[in-house]
């Protein structure tokens, strides 16, 4: 055998320091979907212009908003005020309002996740004060929020934040923000199977992300919540009464 077929022959030793293809190129490939999967996915709220990682689509949203509000429709049953009810009629006489202004300001930002969708809304009696919305365009208003709405410029000022929470999708950016967090626990899981660096995780998402993420969907559906009642011609310094 010649000499240099000797030479072709001999195995080479990997490089020193470096990282064997078998190993980087699936990482490489791996990093490269994650990376495109969620620039892909990146979407903007309207008006405060914020990013923010949303995977979910408008249908999966309204689906879970019709699922919960045909339970709570049970949950309250025997409580919920006849469309008859003065409470009633004037939570639809200033919901109506601020949805048309909803959709105006959904077609002029080319937003189309509401449009064509019926604004629903239930009137609960309670001695809570709260209202809320589910995507699907369900609102719920508790009874004893009028304890604290004196006209309906104050009541717009609530509704209007409500629906601002459908308008930025924040149901969505929550649930595809959980998605992710749970995504990296299982990786987490995978490289430490005794869980020890997945519960330290978990405590460290909820308060560097979840908890700072909640506080940012408030004052953005302020924010938004505020045009959404000015463009229906209610007065937007109310916001700023009924909610201190």
């Amino acid at each position: 055998m010649s000499r240099q077929q000797q030479f072709r022959n001999t195995p080479r030793p990997p490089p020193r320091g470096g990282v064997p293809a078998y190993i980087w190129a699936p990482a490489a490939a791996i990093t490269g979907g994650v990376l495109y999967g969620y620039y892909s996915h990146v979407d903007e709220v309207p008006l405060t212009k914020r990013k923010r990682f949303l995977a979910t689509s408008p249908e999966f949203e309204r689906n879970i908003g019709d699922q919960q509000y045909k339970a709570l429709l049970k949950d309250y049953k025997g409580k919920v005020l006849p469309e008859s009810h003065r409470a009633s009629q004037t939570v639809h006489r200033v919901g109506s309002r601020i949805a048309t202004a909803t959709q105006d300001f959904c077609k002029q930002h080319n937003l189309n996740h509401m449009a064509d969708k019926p604004f629903t809304y239930t009137v609960v009696r309670s001695d809570q004060a709260n209202a809320f919305v589910l995507p699907g365009n369900h609102i719920f208003v508790l009874t004893g929020l009028f304890r604290y709405v004196r006209d309906e410029d104050d009541l717009a000022a609530v509704l209007g934040h409500e629906m601002a929470h459908n308008v930025a999708r924040h149901v969505g950016e929550r649930v595809s923000g959980t998605l992710v967090v749970n995504i990296i626990a299982s990786l987490l899981y995978l490289v430490d199977p005794s869980g020890y660096m997945s519960a330290i995780f978990m405590p460290a998402a909820n308060l560097l992300h979840d908890l700072p993420h909640s506080r940012e969907n408030e004052s953005e559906a302020d924010r938004i919540g505020v045009e959404l009642s000015a463009r229906a011609c209610y007065d937007p310094k109310a916001a700023k009464r009924v909610f201190s």
